[in-house]
């Protein structure tokens, strides 16, 4: 028989959204897999994809968010949530929780990536972003949006190709397989190329990022190059983050996201030396939390 309580962990990002869903003894029940919940974008297409991706994983279950007979405890990490006014709107809109508790994507990761415990994150994918947890005291690092920010991530390595291919046409710098690469990317066509490169957001140019990729791992030049000044940026996130901490114990770090792997490798020893496998997902992290903050409150 299903307990009382049930414990809903929601990692809520910018591309897609995640739920597990536990009762009181830790046991699986249900998870889903849904649309993006960055409230930054829309509040209210955010709680729409979080609802919807409930009703998916309850479904199974046959149980319902209106039903009385469960006290649903729900942990949140939402991205956007650097945005105070889109966070305030967010969790003043009427919910079916018992509990509710919301913070950002990077905070639910990185309590995942540790078991709960402390440690900091570094997360390159089409952004960079650190994250750190001490003693209860949570530090960000990065993450301020592409392009004035996010170096190292998959859309500055798409932008920094695409200006080196641009350079090339024009005859600034020389000829090499990586621009070559990226110009038949648009079919040799330089007024595609050029009204693509005037629109293009940040996950246009993170398309790019593979053929980057895929040219370091053949040792070429340029790709190389590019691969090597992302990991300085990796790296830059992590001094940020080891000078904040507090203990003197250095505390472990968790690399991850679609670009992180390829850059491992070129990153400083001292990063390097950090560096420990994650234990759990960010829904897992959500749910640690909310377990956390549910335990405190019956004190």
């Amino acid at each position: 028989m299903l307990a009382n309580d049930i414990y809903i962990g929601i990692d809520g990002g910018g591309t897609k959204s995640r739920v597990r869903i536990e009762d009181a003894a830790g046991h699986l029940l249900g998870q889903a897999v849904g649309g993006p919940a960055n409230i930054r974008l829309s509040v209210e297409g955010s709680w729409k994809a979080i609802h919807q991706i409930l009703v998916d994983a309850l479904n199974p279950l046959g149980i319902s968010l209106n039903d009385k007979t469960y006290r649903f405890h729900a942990g949140l990490g939402l991205a956007g949530c650097e945005v105070t006014e889109a966070f305030q709107t967010f969790i003043n809109i009427p919910h079916p929780f018992t509990t509710l508790k919301a913070v950002s994507d990077a905070h639910v990761a990185c309590q995942g990536a540790h078991g709960g415990g402390d440690g900091a994150i570094i997360i390159v994918g089409t952004g960079v972003v650190g994250y750190q947890i001490e003693a209860g005291k949570d530090v960000k690092i990065g993450g301020w949006g592409f392009p004035h920010d996010d170096e190292g991530g998959g859309a500055w390595l798409g932008m920094e190709a695409t200006r080196l291919a641009f350079q090339w046409l024009d005859h600034r710098t020389e000829k090499s397989p990586l621009v070559e690469d990226i110009f038949d990317f648009f079919k040799n066509d330089l007024d595609y190329f050029v009204s693509w490169a005037n629109r293009a957001n940040s996950s246009e140019f993170a398309r790019l990022a593979p053929l980057v990729i895929n040219h370091s791992q053949r040792e070429e030049i340029a790709a190389v190059r590019l691969m090597k000044k992302a990991a300085q940026a990796v790296d830059k996130i992590g001094q940020g983050l080891h000078k904040l901490q507090a203990g003197e114990n250095d505390l472990p770090c968790c690399l991850f996201g679609g670009i992180a792997p390829f850059l491992e490798s070129w990153l400083s020893q001292s990063l390097r030396s950090r560096l420990v496998a994650r234990k759990a997902d960010a829904s897992q992290g959500a749910l640690f939390m909310i377990r956390q903050h549910v335990s405190a409150y019956a004190k």
